[in-house]
């Protein structure tokens, strides 16, 4: 009697683990993971830039059939407007203060395995392309990556989405032979908008011979090392502006920049004088030294006044400075460009009969501010919605709701929880963050943003569908409140509006009592190295 219902609890428990491993939503079995799982990164991409629209989508029609054969999540968040923070959150599900990764000059120390070595561990191929210099191996990103491709062009820290897939091809036909963890970074929305279809050039003649040249679209980071000989020398620069090769459009132009200008020399004041050029207007924020001019052609005069050839170095960033309206045009061509490389992508995966063995999650790491708020175009100074809201999906092998839009507060760390929950991998202790499987989400983040980068410190607290914004080093608009579902971009500042005066004082004492901890706890930033703080200035985040 006691066999037959030994033998019965036995056969009921069988029972029981196959209907677990057949229907369990949330962990698929070994059999049925992919071979391929897929981080695809967006940088610099706003949320409501992406058209989830499945006809008459010429925005981003390729996101679009992808995510529509997934789940979509409408209300997703970095926690940073910085690119090497927000990717150090995605890879270790943790805050930014809490890696003390605060701006893109910091380097990752963090002893935590990262989503990278965790898959190494697992067996896994790993292998990544990035596209910005910022996010280069001396950050501390590479972690765990087999392959790590930069592979930028000479005094050019950033790649087009060709550029990536370039390499991104060959990495992925590399190691197509079993299974793999691949991270691809995309960036053409950020600055310099351009798309690579825009021409234009800059040239530099130094006493009539041509010695530098680039595409006018390029941020160029240029230095020259010039012998000036006795009497009268003369530098050159001339720009002609872009058009694209596909409309002819031109594009509104305010001037061209020279930012973060240095010269030096050992040279004494008495022995050579040096005449910039009369059309350079100065500009000093933050005690940088930037010159703007209106004018395509400038003429820098050196008098050398000895007998001798004097050597004069001259660094700076060359780029061409927008209008909002330019800037907005041409972010939107970037997402489209972007877009259109992503398909490429996709049909690469199909056509080497990868594609249905892959599981892709989306994910955008910040947004950007085309003047709509503070006359601001860039992204690392606030903690406003459109700075913020990214896009965010997953599609592909064993994700079984299609075009399912889920509206949970999530965020940079629910990534690597995912992607562990995807291999039926448990994810590590130190991890704050849960897996988008889960269908409980809390409706709480904490974002921040940092000096020296950001103009100042900013901390921010989201208690859905509510938001408080507390600059603490600053004296005009120090705090800002917003009804995130109300407002599209999040710049509407109710704070001094008598409405919802409970939550309101509620999120204030919140958000200062966090700032107090977080800035007691910052501390120096690191040194950084002459190379690491050309590529940031290169970039424009210096």
């Amino acid at each position: 009697m006691k066999k037959k219902i030994y033998i019965a609890i036995i056969s009921i428990f069988t029972l029981v683990l196959i209907i677990f491993l057949l229907f369990n939503p949330f962990r698929a079995a070994p059999s049925s993971e992919p071979t391929y799982i897929f981080l695809i990164t967006l940088d610099t991409t706003r949320a409501d830039h992406v058209d989830y629209s499945l006809s008459k989508n010429t925005l981003t029609p390729n996101l679009a059939k992808l995510a529509g054969e997934g789940i979509i999540f409408s209300n997703a968040y970095s926690l940073i407007p910085i690119t090497l923070p927000s990717h150090a959150s995605i890879f270790y599900s943790l805050p930014p203060h809490i890696l003390r990764v605060y701006n893109n000059k910091q380097i990752n120390k963090t002893t935590h395995p990262s989503i990278a070595q965790l898959f190494k561990e697992s067996g896994y191929q790993t292998g990544a392309v990035i596209s910005l210099g910022v996010l280069n191996t001396h950050f501390g990103l590479s972690n765990g990556f087999d392959k790590y491709i930069e592979n930028f062009r000479p005094d050019v820290w950033y790649k087009t989405a060709e550029e990536v897939n370039r390499d991104a091809f060959k990495m992925i036909k590399e190691m197509s032979d079993k299974k793999a963890f691949f991270w691809i970074h995309y960036s053409d929305p950020h600055a310099p908008y351009f798309p690579p279809y825009y021409k234009g050039n800059f040239s530099i003649y130094f006493n009539n011979h041509n010695i530098y040249s680039v595409n006018s679209i390029d941020q160029a980071l240029i230095k020259l090392e010039l012998d000036i000989k006795p009497g009268k020398n003369v530098l050159s620069m001339r720009t002609t502006y872009p058009q694209s090769l596909i409309d002819k459009r031109g594009v509104r132009i305010k001037g061209i920049s020279f930012m973060n200008y240095s010269l030096s020399t050992e040279a004494s004041k008495d022995n050579i004088e040096i005449y910039l050029p009369r059309n350079w207007r100065e500009i000093r924020p933050r005690n940088k030294r930037h010159y703007l001019s209106r004018r395509k052609r400038s003429e820098m005069v050196f008098i050398n006044k000895t007998e001798q050839n004097i050597k004069i170095t001259i660094q700076f960033n060359y780029k061409l400075s927008l209008h909002f309206r330019a800037s907005r045009e041409l972010y939107q061509q970037e997402i489209q460009y972007m877009d259109k490389h992503f398909g490429q992508l996709m049909k690469f995966l199909k056509k080497n009969h990868m594609f249905q063995e892959s599981v892709f999650i989306v994910m955008g790491d910040h947004g950007e501010g085309l003047g709509e708020h503070r006359r601001c175009v860039g992204h690392i100074h606030y903690l406003n919605k459109l700075y913020l809201q990214v896009p965010l999906f997953m599609a592909g092998k064993g994700i079984k709701e299609k075009g399912v839009i889920k509206k949970n507060l999530v965020s940079n760390l629910n990534i690597a929880p995912t992607l562990l929950d995807i291999i039926d991998k448990e994810k590590p202790d130190f991890m704050q963050g849960t897996s988008l499987f889960e269908t409980h989400q809390s409706n709480h983040l904490l974002l921040e943003t940092y000096s020296p980068e950001a103009y100042s410190d900013g901390f921010s607290i989201i208690k859905y569908p509510y938001q408080f914004i507390y600059y603490p080093q600053t004296e005009e608009q120090k705090f800002e409140f917003i009804d995130l579902e109300k407002d599209q971009l999040g710049i509407n500042n109710l704070y001094h509006q008598k409405i919802n005066q409970k939550i309101k004082a509620e999120l204030l004492n919140s958000v200062i009592k966090v700032s107090k901890a977080i800035t007691k706890i910052k501390g120096k930033p690191d040194e950084i190295s002459p190379e690491q703080l050309e590529i940031l200035k290169s970039l424009g985040y210096l």
